[in-house]
């Protein structure tokens, strides 16, 4: 059934015997899940309450596991019914099974840690990328933007490096071989996205037209009510809920709850439950989740994470004051009504994220 149906009472219950593991307290709690109208939002109201998060704070897997089991129990029974009712076919020959990956092969013992910033667009990552380098002078730096990703190279060629940084997801992360220190900074989701269109609207026609800027020619030529409902697919993997896909693999948004990977069959999608709970394990694992709201006062316990000295405070890079050969003044955008509720509709995943993350890694 479509999550904007209308809900009854028996949805109610499920929900939260889901996502709280409980059934509804009192007449109250039905009459209050009854008033959200749809299953999609019942679900943003219960995942964003106290109860919900507080959770995930002390088990995040099982409470997650529990929303995630549901909607795979039920894409199960569907896809049951529709192999029921398929003609039977000869089978053809047994399809050969692909080889599993290589295990990533660690380092030699002793040596230091490589060092694996996950950066996140807008999340201040240029302002760290610039400490990191000069924290390690001397020492191999892979850039995503140079040397491609991590992932889709053999794992020796990686190996000579010992910093890497860049616009890649946690598959990348997690080929680099070891011993390794893997970060990221969040940010809070609709602040990022706001954050984003403002710096791709700010590139120079030139800038645009020389090194062929598709996703800024959009945001410039776009209000940000505009670009935040844009069709274009590249528009839409850095808006919707991108800080979850990141975490969660190499997914990127093919529907309004359906995510897929590039390389996927267009009906190998995952539902956005499936989604968080592979980014809220994998956020897990990392060894440090900054926030970029508290980034200043949490950067010792970053460098100290990190096995580096702390130099003081971040020298800010690519400001909103910035203006350069690439980048022209231009007001903020206009921050209406009808955004919030396109920003709401993008982040909802991403809230849940951001919000699990503040919890998680205290400064």
């Amino acid at each position: 059934m479509p999550e904007d149906a209308p809900i009854t009472r028996a949805e109610v219950e499920a929900a939260y015997r889901v996502l709280l593991g409980r059934m509804p307290e009192n007449e109250a709690a039905y009459e209050y899940g009854l008033s959200a109208g749809s299953l999609a939002v019942l679900r943003a109201w219960i995942m964003n309450g106290q109860e919900f998060l507080g959770g995930l704070q002390r088990e995040p897997p099982p409470a997650l596991r529990r929303w995630m089991l549901a909607e795979m129990q039920q894409r199960a029974a569907l896809e049951a019914m529709a192999e029921a009712e398929a003609p039977e076919v000869e089978a053809p020959g047994a399809e050969e099974e692909a080889p599993e990956p290589a295990p990533a092969e660690e380092a030699p013992a002793g040596e230091a840690p490589r060092i694996v910033f996950l950066h996140i667009m807008k999340t201040a990552g240029s302002s760290l990328r610039v400490r990191l380098e000069q924290l390690c002078p001397d020492q191999p730096v892979w850039r995503r933007e140079v040397d491609g990703r991590p992932g889709d190279v053999p794992v020796a060629r990686l190996a000579p490096y010992r910093l890497f940084m860049g616009h890649f997801n946690i598959v990348d992360a997690w080929h680099i071989p070891g011993p390794k220190r893997v970060f990221t900074v969040l940010r809070e989701p609709k602040a990022r996205i706001i954050s984003l269109y403002h710096f791709l609207a700010r590139h120079r026609e030139a800038t645009i037209a020389g090194k062929q800027l598709m996703e800024a020619r959009i945001a410039r030529d776009c209000t940000l009510l505009e670009y935040l409902r844009h069709p274009n697919r590249l528009v839409r993997a850095g808006l919707q809920n991108h800080m979850t896909c990141v975490l969660a693999g190499d997914y990127v948004a093919v529907g309004s709850n359906h995510y897929r990977a590039p390389w996927q069959p267009q009906s190998a999608t995952i539902g956005g439950a499936e989604l968080l709970r592979m980014a809220v394990e994998n956020m897990l694992k990392l060894d440090h989740v900054a926030i970029l709201e508290r980034l200043e006062g949490g950067r010792p316990r970053l460098m100290q994470v990190l096995g580096l000295p702390d130099l003081g405070p971040l020298a800010r890079e690519n400001t909103r004051e910035l203006v350069s050969d690439t980048l022209e003044p231009r007001e903020g955008p206009a921050l209406t009504p009808e955004v919030y509720v396109e920003l709401n509709r993008l982040t909802e995943l991403d809230r849940m994220l951001y919000r699990l993350a503040q919890l998680h890694f205290r400064q």
